[in-house]
């Protein structure tokens, strides 16, 4: 699964990612490094004017339209089902998004207690994350437009840290991803056509939300007898 990440791209790599107006970055060039649940982040969806991509914030959890509250967001939709649980399939075939990142954190039990690891292209090139969004208002209070990450099997590099991994796409499939006039390609989905990628131990202070600095990617020392994967 993915609980966490990060993005602290310059705003001129962010632009050139997604070949956005500079304007359209407004605050989101703020940097994030602890994205948590319920917090609003920046996502690229296909504009409503289909004219192009637009930057929006949204809610990380997505509630279904036809849901009775707020509650209960979904972060993360399995790739080999989204397109038929209710909860997203409407979403998977008229609401695909993009969410920006520069690096997630996943967790492994080591000893009895939990290790943060933070995980990146090994060129520290920025990347992006395979979404869904969806928009629900109970009538009464403002719309809400939330987003999930789908996942996929974890590459063989971080599968000893969790079985699951966010989908990745590569830059050659976002128009494809955005067009809700295509369905996508399950190879999409496949860890291998993830890019290459590197896990470091990082500090405990990104497991609470209210953290969100520098000192979240602080690299943490592993005892040797408790090893390390790379």
């Amino acid at each position: 699964m993915c609980g966490r990440y990060s993005l602290t791209t310059p705003e001129e790599a962010m632009r050139q990612l997604f070949d956005l107006p500079a304007a359209m970055l407004g605050a989101w060039t703020q940097p994030r490094y602890n994205i948590a649940p319920s917090q609003i982040a920046p996502v690229v969806r296909r504009a409503a004017t289909g004219s192009g991509p637009e930057l929006v914030g949204m809610t990380w959890g997505l509630i279904p339209r036809w849901s009775g509250d707020r509650t209960g967001g979904q972060i993360n939709a399995r790739s080999e089902t989204a397109a038929e649980k209710p909860s997203f399939r409407d979403a998977y075939r008229h609401r695909r998004c993009l969410v920006p990142t520069d690096g997630f954190y996943e967790w492994q039990r080591i000893a009895g207690s939990k290790q943060p690891y933070w995980i990146s292209r090994t060129d520290g090139a920025p990347f992006v994350f395979a979404g869904l969004w969806e928009s629900w208002s109970d009538g009464q209070s403002a719309e809400i437009v939330s987003f999930t990450i789908l996942t996929t099997e974890a590459s063989e590099a971080l599968r000893s840290i969790h079985h699951r991994m966010p989908v990745i796409l590569g830059t050659v499939d976002f128009d494809a991803w955005l067009d809700p006039g295509q369905s996508p390609s399950p190879e999409l989905f496949a860890p291998e056509q993830a890019p290459r990628l590197q896990a470091r131990p990082v500090s405990r202070r990104v497991n609470s939300p209210r953290n969100d600095d520098s000192a979240c990617l602080k690299t943490a020392r592993i005892e040797p007898a408790q090893g390390n994967i790379f």
